[in-house]
């Protein structure tokens, strides 16, 4: 047997012969070259396994399924499986970077109180480059109120998977990675190089894209509201203040001039007290502010209360011009409501 590998790569595969082989490619294209590529056929039932086993490299272990298992399984087998000292995603549609592994393990090698690396991406077919949250602080300040990585960009320190015996939460599909990402942003610091190392490549076919049921909704926002109490542990929350907290981060909606009222309340609560978060506290009292404020933005049907009501606050970070938009906005609704 090889020795043991540095890297290992979990690729589950299911119907996926138009994009597979360029993903594989530029697996085995890597300039990092010790590495296990671990690829999970699911199940398909076009030529995706054909595509797999024409590829004539060591590094390549086939594990097939005849019947269809599902991703987040797989992933787990992988994580199990893996002997690499770190486990790297790829899916098998995107295009990795050639020196994707070269730069992660480089990062990962010289940082060792980061577990977890991601990178920007580029969206397949789409002049279009996502950059995403970059070090630990700015990361665990999203994670509140969006997924921060792109998953198969992401390097992880194998060490901490299998010392905590982390697996995915199949329970969470499709949105497995946030629950896992907020999970382990407790055991260590959280990184996305500022660099395009990867190709995403969005189609219908996407799991993330796809209806999710009722359970999976309620999963989704009992994981968002989970770390809110976390990252605001030493508040002492009520669930009451939890749920108002969550509403200020992941209402879809405009609010009412009660609930802006509500949440204001709250945000100023927090200001006031002094306590310790897992980033620093100006950086926590900036977002709330900040976002705070973009809430009375889309909140402008109730007319200058909006305004008002954004104003409470230090503005700190906000332009002169936006306060400004702000109040232009509110006073047109607020005309509007007259007539």
């Amino acid at each position: 047997m090889r020795n043991m590998p540095v890297i290992s790569v979990l690729m589950p595969v299911y119907n996926a012969e138009l994009y597979l082989r360029q993903a594989i490619d530029s697996i085995l294209s890597q300039h990092f070259e010790d590495f296990e590529l671990l690829i999970f056929n699911d199940g398909s039932k076009d030529s995706s396994k054909e595509i797999i086993q024409s590829f004539c490299d060591p590094r390549i272990h086939l594990i097939d399924f005849e019947n269809n298992q599902g991703y987040v399984t797989l992933l787990n087998l992988g994580l199990r499986k893996a002997r690499g000292k770190y486990i790297a995603r790829m899916d098998a549609d995107d295009i990795a970077h050639p020196y994707r592994f070269q730069k992660q393990y480089e990062f990962l090698e010289q940082n060792k109180e980061y577990i977890l690396c991601g990178t920007n991406f580029k969206i397949v077919d789409r002049d279009q480059i996502v950059k995403l949250p970059s070090d630990d602080e700015e990361i665990k300040l999203k994670l509140l109120y969006i997924n921060a990585f792109c998953h198969p960009s992401v390097m992880f320190r194998a060490s901490t998977i299998r010392e905590k015996r982390i697996l995915y939460s199949t329970a969470h599909m499709p949105f497995e990675d946030y629950e896992l990402w907020v999970r382990i942003s407790e055991l260590g610091k959280l990184k996305n190089l500022q660099e395009v190392l990867l190709c995403y490549r969005i189609h219908d076919k996407n799991i993330s894209l796809k209806q999710r049921t009722k359970t999976q909704q309620e999963l989704k926002r009992e994981t968002q509201i989970g770390y809110i109490r976390e990252f605001f542990r030493n508040m002492n929350f009520e669930h009451s203040e939890e749920l108002t907290l969550h509403k200020l981060f992941h209402k879809n909606s405009g609010f009412t001039r009660d609930e802006l009222k509500s949440v204001g309340k709250l945000v100023r609560s927090i200001i006031d007290k002094s306590t310790v978060y897992p980033v620093s506290t100006r950086a926590v009292h900036d977002l709330l502010i900040s976002m705070y404020f973009y809430r009375c933005t889309t909140s402008t049907h109730i007319g200058l209360h909006s305004f008002i009501l954004a104003n409470q606050f230090k503005l700190k970070g906000i332009s002169f011009f936006q306060n400004l938009k702000l109040l232009i906005k509110a006073v047109f609704k607020y005309k509007s409501v007259i007539e």
